[in-house]
């Protein structure tokens, strides 16, 4: 299941949020809520949160692979 926030509601604002869509193929569920930015060359694997905190920009970097983890900033990643 891909659950996406608002931020994520108008096509034109989903594709400026990605320079490339991530890999999914081991992906079990991903929720995305807040000012989030995807680089390219993503993997997102198992269970994925990333919620920016109010306010705050959250950008996920080229090449990162992210595998059951809980993300709000960038030092979690």
């Amino acid at each position: 299941m891909i659950n996406l926030g608002s931020e994520f509601e108008k096509i034109s604002d989903f594709l400026s949020r990605f320079r490339s869509i991530p890999s999914i193929i081991e992906l079990d569920s991903l929720t995305v809520r807040g000012d989030v930015w995807f680089g390219e060359n993503i993997t997102l694997k198992g269970r994925v949160s990333i919620a920016a905190k109010p306010g705050m920009k959250l950008e996920i970097p080229d090449g990162v692979v992210i595998e059951n983890k809980d993300i709000s900033e960038a030092v979690d990643m």
